[in-house]
């Protein structure tokens, strides 16, 4: 399966570009600075735009023609490899970043002092995945489902570094993946700045007789435009959590035995980002919806904007995603015994 790790996935994904674009006057100054967008990944190929912005008596911005983009692994105390040109704006390596590794990146232009940023690739998804169902080995109910039997997938983390999870159904008819539109969770700090306004409709297990004894555990909680951000929040012991959405046709579960989702399967994706990145991103996040903006350059190629990268603008982030196992979370209400029931005998 191909990897969602492409450079600026979670922004597309976030802010689900239009068609429309929306004309923006950029006013970096009368000399341009140099905007660096990297966000280091696990993927095989890492990707680099380099961009100048437009200064005040220019009607648009140079391109950036020559440039020279070096990345360090700072851990390993070597280099990792040299950008190269691919496109008018885009540079690329083949390397694959390593999980805990800090690396650093310098950009040299021509008559231009050197800008640089540096930053560590998170570990792991600090995210677990747990199915609930009675017939499993060392099943216990979590509290608060006293009376209940649990079904379905819950997670757990203690977000030691900020998470943001999206899912993916498989569309049949086109054979592609296609992101969810509405996602919700019972977590109860999850950043709310992209709620929809809907919430998820009441809905009953199928097929049984008492709809009552059956309920879907998101029913009625307030639906997220395609992202779950979870803030970064260290907590002592881990929380555990539940999620659900508009997840359509077969999706990746406990229930089959195989250690990465199928071509044909939805996926509920989590990914780890480091600190400035999870920043930067929020932030464009935000200016996205309040400028209602698809010119990407918009957003970036500004210095009103938090940047890590020292000399210029934009940042150098970095970010793991990994593929997680989910089951539609439910429970069973629990019906007192029979005491009518002749195979029940009295204490």
């Amino acid at each position: 399966m191909k990897k969602p790790c492409c450079y600026i996935i979670l922004l597309f994904l976030a802010v689900g570009l239009s068609s429309c674009v929306k004309d923006v006057v950029l006013d970096a100054k009368e000399e341009p600075l140099l905007s660096v967008y990297c966000v280091l990944t696990q993927d095989s190929v890492q990707t680099l735009k380099l961009s100048w912005t437009k200064g005040a008596s220019q009607t648009e911005a140079p391109r950036v023609t020559e440039a020279s983009a070096v990345l360090t692994d700072l851990t390993e105390n070597s280099e990792a490899g040299r950008f190269a040109r691919t496109s008018e704006s885009d540079w690329q390596l083949e390397y694959a970043a390593i999980p805990g590794h800090n690396y650093r990146l310098e950009v040299t232009v021509p008559g231009r002092e050197t800008v640089w940023a540096e930053q560590t690739m998170p570990k792991e998804v600090p995210v677990k995945s747990v199915a609930f169902a009675p017939w499993l080995p060392g099943y216990d109910p979590l509290p608060g489902y006293e009376g209940w039997l649990l079904f379905g997938t819950q997670y757990c983390s203690t977000f030691p570094c900020a998470v943001w999870a999206y899912a993916k159904n498989y569309n049949a008819s086109s054979g592609q993946h296609e992101f969810a539109k509405d996602i919700c969770t019972t977590f109860s700090y999850v950043d709310n700045g992209n709620l929809t306004g809907r919430v998820r409709a009441k809905m009953d297990v199928e097929d049984l007789d008492d709809p009552e004894k059956y309920q879907y555990i998101l029913s009625g909680f307030p639906y997220h435009n395609k992202i779950l951000r979870f803030p970064k929040c260290d907590y002592q012991t881990p929380v555990y959590f539940a999620i659900d959405g508009d997840f359509r046709g077969q999706y990746y579960h406990y229930y089959f035995d195989q250690p990465q989702p199928s071509p044909t399967q939805g996926v509920l994706y989590f990914s780890a980002l480091s600190e400035e990145y999870d920043q930067w991103l929020y932030e464009a996040y935000q200016r996205y919806y309040a400028e209602q903006s698809s010119d990407l350059s918009s957003i970036y190629l500004r210095d009103n904007m938090y940047t890590n990268i020292h000399g210029g603008l934009g940042v150098f982030g970095a970010i793991l995603t990994v593929p997680q196992r989910w089951e539609r979370p439910h429970k069973t209400r629990i019906d007192p015994p029979d005491e009518n029931d002749p195979n029940i005998r009295p204490a």
